[in-house]
């Protein structure tokens, strides 16, 4: 005899006008992370008990060069984030710390071509964050 069984899965991402959770952002906090988080979750100020306040703080990025070779010039670069994360309802509450890496080859010629590839890593490591705290938010439910 064979026994299947699985956990519901419940979709986050796709219902944008969910109104069971309210954010709150500290100063650090990106505008683009903000704008990202807005999607799916309903920022109204609105005080209910029975919602779950996401508390998203402490952001934190910085870029990291890595210098080697002959020359003493950066051939790599890393760009790492952090965030806290906490999730509070009147049953529970969870801590996490969201921490995002990503590297680049710095070995560019042109300076320009450099900085859209750290825009575009920093538009990645919203999203991942963003992903995330998506993941954690599922998980929490359960």
């Amino acid at each position: 005899m064979f026994a299947v069984s699985s956990c519901s899965y419940k979709q986050l991402a796709l219902n944008a006008n969910n109104e069971n959770y309210v954010v709150y952002y500290d100063d650090s906090i990106p505008d683009s992370l903000k704008r990202t988080i807005a999607i799916t979750f309903d920022n109204s100020k609105l005080e209910d008990k029975n919602k779950t306040r996401i508390y998203l703080k402490n952001f934190n990025s910085s870029i990291y060069n890595i210098y080697a070779g002959s020359s003493l010039r950066s051939l790599e670069g890393e760009i790492s984030a952090v965030i806290q994360l906490e999730i509070v309802n009147e049953l529970k509450t969870k801590n996490k710390n969201i921490k995002i890496m990503k590297r680049h080859n710095s070995g560019e010629l042109n300076p320009f071509a450099e900085k859209e590839t750290i825009k575009t890593l920093q538009k990645i490591i919203d999203n991942e964050i963003y992903n995330q705290i998506l993941l954690e938010v599922g998980l929490f439910e359960m």
